[in-house]
C-alpha cells in the first residue's frame, strides 16, 4: 500500500531535523536558526519550544520522561530540564572534548548512546578545542560514585556515523555509517550490545553508486514495535531517489516509499497508539504518514 505523506504547516527556510513525540505534540528542530518547534496534534498549532540551541540536530527522550538535545553547534549533549532549564553534560573522552553530536538514542538504563561526527559549521566561542582523530559513536553514563557523566567510546570502525537506534530489547545498537565520498562505507549496520562494550557489526544493508555519484546514505533511523528498523535516506542526485525504507531486523527490506521531498533527515513515530510516522527533510518540509499499517516502538 502507498503512503501518503501530508505536509505540516508550511516549508520552512531550514534544514529540519530531529522529531520526536512528546505524548500530545511534535518536537522538531530547525537546525540553522537554532530552534525547537512543537506541532500540538489536537490543534494543529506550531509554537516556539526553546529558542537558541546552538544547532541541535536531534532530540531523544529518556525512559523516566527528560528530555535531551544533540546540541552540533556547540559540541555538547544538552538536558532540557522539566523546569525550563538547561544543563550542558560536558563530559570528556580520555581529556578531550567530542566533536559535533549529531542524533542521539537513550537506553532502559538512562545511558546516552549518540553519533558524533565532524560538521562543516563552525561551532560558536573561540575555538580552541581541536577535534577528535576518530568519528565515533559514543555514550553518556550517569555514574554513582562518583555521581557524575562518564563519557565512552563504544565503535572503533566508523568514519561518518549518522543515525543511531536501538532494538526493543536493548540488546542490539543500529547505527547509519554514512560516508559522502563516493568510495566511502555507506552502511546500515547492527551491533551487538555487551556489558563490555559493542561486538561485531552485522552489515544489514549498503548503499552503492551510479554514474551520477554515491548514493545518499541513511540519515535516521527509528524503531517500530516489532523490532523492524526504519531508515530516512536518499536524494534526488542519483540512486532511487528520497525514501523511508523499513528494514527486518535480518537486514531484509520489507518496504520501501518515496518522499516528496529531496533529503529526508529524521523519521519518528508518534501520534495516538505511535501509528503516525513523521519525516523531516532537508529542505523545510514536516511531514506525518498516518497509513503506515505500523506502530511505533517507545521505551518511556
Amino acid at each position: 500500500m502507498a503512503w501518503t505523506f501530508e505536509q505540516i504547516g508550511n516549508t520552512f527556510n531550514d534544514v529540519l531535523d530531529g522529531p520526536v513525540w512528546d505524548g500530545g505534540g511534535l518536537l522538531f528542530c530547525k537546525v540553522l536558526t537554532g530552534e525547537v518547534l512543537r506541532w500540538e496534534a489536537e490543534t494543529g498549532n506550531i509554537s516556539m519550544f526553546r529558542r537558541f540551541t546552538a544547532r541541535t540536530t536531534g532530540l531523544a527522550f529518556g525512559p523516566d520522561g527528560e528530555l535531551y538535545a544533540a546540541q552540533s553547534g556547540a559540541r555538547r549533549i544538552a538536558w532540557y530540564r522539566k523546569d525550563g532549564s538547561a544543563r550542558a553534560l560536558t563530559a570528556l573522552l580520555n581529556g578531550a572534548r567530542h566533536n559535533h553530536p549529531h542524533h542521539l538514542v537513550v537506553d532502559r538504563r538512562g545511558r546516552i548512546w549518540f553519533s558524533d561526527s565532524y560538521s562543516e559549521l563552525r561551532t560558536r566561542g573561540p575555538q580552541m578545542f581541536p577535534l577528535l582523530e576518530h568519528r565515533s559513536v559514543l555514550r553518556l553514563d550517569y555514574e554513582s560514585p562518583p555521581r557524575e557523566w562518564v563519557l565512552k567510546r563504544m565503535t572503533f570502525d566508523t568514519n561518518e556515523p549518522r543515525g543511531v537506534a536501538l532494538s526493543p530489547d536493548d540488546a542490539t545498537l543500529y547505527v547509519a555509517e554514512s560516508a559522502s565520498e563516493r568510495d566511502g562505507k555507506r552502511e546500515l549496520r547492527a551491533y551487538p550490545i555487551l556489558e563490555s562494550g559493542l561486538g561485531p557489526p552485522r552489515v544489514l544493508h549498503t548503499f552503492g553508486a551510479d554514474h551520477r555519484g554515491a548514493h545518499r546514505g541513511a540519515a535516521c533511523l527509528c524503531i517500530d514495535s516489532e523490532g523492524n528498523v526504519v531508515v530516512a535516506a536518499g536524494s534526488r542526485d542519483n540512486g532511487p531517489g528520497p525514501l523511508i525504507y523499513l528494514f527486518a531486523a535480518s537486514g531484509r527490506v520489507l518496504e520501501s516509499h518515496p518522499v516528496p521531498a529531496d533529503r529526508p533527515t529524521a523519521c519518528a513515530f508518534g501520534g495516538e497508539d505511535l501509528a503516525t510516522l513523521f519525516v523531516t527533510t532537508e529542505d523545510g518540509r514536516l511531514f506525518q504518514v498516518r497509513n503506515t499499517g505500523r506502530v511505533g516502538y517507545s521505551a518511556r
